[in-house]
């Protein structure tokens, strides 16, 4: 078995993955260099998809924008990671059966749009197995992969990693490794690693700024940073697991400017801001894609987080709990 990433020793070996991109469809060597500049490797592509909590807006608002992601993607002959919302599924059975029918993985996104520390245990086990048996009836396939409504897997919301194995799933894409602006668990690491209970984490790719962990590759960050920022910053990643995310609203360009349901004027305004740029970044990424982040799984070899001995050892230091 090929190591990708450990975490004693960071990249060992990037695998070729040139059997995921498309025959005929290689790009330029300028593309190539342009992708190496805001990336150092090969990057996964995933999507969450969940709809805008912009007024009045449903399910119905983020099928559009999402199959222009999955036909981005079978353009290059590229299979990503679409992690889906219980709520999309109920609302838009037959979104979820064509994305997995074009041949990309299908996760969960969670039962509820909402951070898991707001969730209590029960309810979140009980919601969590209902919806991988949901999405594993409309694809007719096991369904692995977790990533927590905004990456809200934090020390707080531990309950939620053995509710997560308990349910079935393998693996999640829901930490971020660090303090950061959105949460983070500060000191997990940076790479692939397994929970004590069995479930493998891999970790949002990160990079330190004003300390602070920013998710470089994905959503608002990869839009809203400037691309020579972006690049100057990329190298910083080097040794992680690459992965890019976006939500279907982030290539909205037709929505209006909306204040978000929970969210001030400043943050609404950031999330609408440039998103124009999302596909460029990506087509620009596209030259050096990965697998879905499920088939990357057999690449890594991960050592067990020991979270808890972590947070004793922070509490006898005198940090709360």
């Amino acid at each position: 078995m090929t190591a990708e990433t450990s975490l004693s020793g960071g990249l060992s070996r990037a695998p070729a993955y040139s059997c995921y991109v498309k025959p005929g469809a290689a790009l330029s060597s300028h593309s190539s260099a342009a992708a190496r500049a805001l990336a150092p490797g090969p990057v996964s592509f995933t999507v969450d998809v969940e709809h805008p909590p912009a007024p009045g807006a449903g399910p119905d608002e983020a099928t559009a924008p999402t199959l222009r992601l999955v036909d981005f993607l079978d353009a290059r002959g590229i299979s990503g990671t679409f992690f889906t919302t219980d709520e999309m599924a109920r609302a838009t059975p037959a979104l979820v059966r064509e994305i997995a029918a074009r041949g990309h993985e299908i996760g969960s996104h969670g039962d509820r749009h909402i951070p898991l520390a707001r969730r209590a245990v029960g309810e979140f086990a009980s919601g969590m197995a209902a919806a991988k048996a949901r999405l594993e009836d409309l694809t007719g396939s096991p369904v692995q992969g977790f990533r927590a409504p905004l990456f809200s897997l934090r020390p707080d919301a531990a309950f939620a990693i053995e509710a997560l194995h308990a349910a079935g799933f393998t693996y999640s894409s829901s930490v971020v490794p660090g303090p950061a602006w959105i949460g983070g668990w500060p000191g997990a690491p940076r790479v692939p690693f397994r929970w004590p209970c069995g479930l493998i984490e891999c970790p949002v790719p990160v990079v330190r700024l004003a300390g602070r962990f920013l998710p470089l590759l994905g959503g608002m960050y990869l839009r809203v940073i400037p691309e020579h920022d972006a690049s100057r910053l990329a190298s910083r990643l080097a040794g992680q697991m690459l992965w890019t995310y976006c939500h279907p609203y982030d290539i909205d360009t037709e929505a209006p400017l909306a204040l978000w349901r929970g969210l001030g004027l400043f943050a609404s305004l950031m999330l609408h801001y440039n998103r124009a740029a999302t596909l460029r970044r990506w087509t620009l990424l596209a030259a050096n894609p990965a697998p879905p982040l499920g088939a990357r799984l057999e690449e890594t070899t991960v050592e067990v987080f020991q979270w808890r001995a972590q947070r004793q050892g922070e509490i006898a230091r005198g940090k709360k709990p």
